[in-house]
């Protein structure tokens, strides 16, 4: 059960790392979304060095240059900063609730994967487990359920993040989760550069350094989610099963902002979604 203890730890890494994320993008004068995605991506690339030192496996930064992984590498940066612009499209609605739904199906594709590419379980508890977790998601969304067009780029990025999941559990049965860190969030950060550099080089002007800090913030919590992430596939966790785990986060947000900031509007809804989604969790970690 190793797996579930690294895989409920990066839920709460991403839990705290999307709620500093909100913050960021609602404070005044902020970065743009996509200049916020890729210094997100540069600071947890920056984040892994000291720590590579420290656990003395820096000599091992070149092991992706080899013929099996460097290809996968090259494809997650690549597919990462397509679904990072498909993520950010499918926000720009009226309503994101359909974009939330949409992006959460990642799970279907992952769990689809890991059955044909790692040959990982198939019983009916596991299905039921993800199936409470995104019913519960659909619960949450449901009375703001309005189709847009641009929603559809939320299931494009759905696909697209569970493809990527199953890279990634790929890579780091290969090579350490510092290493991927290290490599693959540095070329996601220059992608993402590369395709938007007049919306990145037009945010970051004249900002000074305490507009950086809640994006370094942030980042420690992204940093840390991926790590907690990795690892869990290292120690046998099943990609579909963590990324169902994964997408639970939004209910522990929720609590948050029932408990800490007091926003009771909708709550017997979102308590009832909250609920399925922790039975969820449940049964995927304590049964296989």
């Amino acid at each position: 059960m190793t797996w579930f203890v690294f895989s409920v730890l990066s839920v709460f890494a991403l839990a705290v790392a999307e709620l500093m994320q909100q913050h960021l993008l609602n404070l005044k004068n902020a970065f743009n979304a996509r200049t916020s995605a890729v210094l997100t991506f540069l600071f947890q690339s920056i984040l892994s060095i000291p720590l590579l030192f420290a656990l003395g496996i820096s000599d091992q930064i070149s092991s992706i240059f080899n013929a099996t992984v460097f290809p996968k590498i090259m494809i997650v940066s690549f597919l990462g900063s397509l679904a990072m612009i498909f993520y950010l499209r499918s926000f720009r609605v009226k309503s994101i609730s359909i974009s939330a739904i949409f992006i959460s199906l990642s799970a279907v594709v992952s769990t689809f994967l890991g059955i044909i590419f790692f040959s990982e379980s198939v019983s009916y508890l596991k299905f039921i487990g993800i199936a409470l977790v995104l019913a519960a998601i659909i619960v949450v969304n449901y009375k703001n359920a309005i189709l847009e067009k641009n929603n559809l780029y939320g299931l494009v990025a759905g696909i697209i993040f569970g493809i990527l999941y199953t890279l990634d559990k790929s890579i780091v049965l290969d090579i350490h989760p510092l290493i991927y860190i290290f490599w693959s969030f540095f070329m996601l950060s220059l992608w993402g550069f590369v395709m938007g550099r007049k919306d990145v080089i037009n945010s970051v002007r004249k900002k000074n350094f305490s507009a950086y800090k809640p994006i370094m913030a942030s980042a420690v919590g992204y940093f840390l989610y991926n790590f907690f992430t990795f690892t869990a596939y290292r120690f046998g966790g099943e990609v579909g099963r963590i990324d169902a785990i994964n997408n639970s986060q939004i209910f522990l947000i929720i609590l948050f902002e029932f408990f800490i900031l007091k926003h009771t509007k909708g709550i017997a809804r979102k308590l009832l979604a909250a609920s399925l989604a922790i039975a969820g969790i449940f049964i995927l970690g304590f049964t296989r």
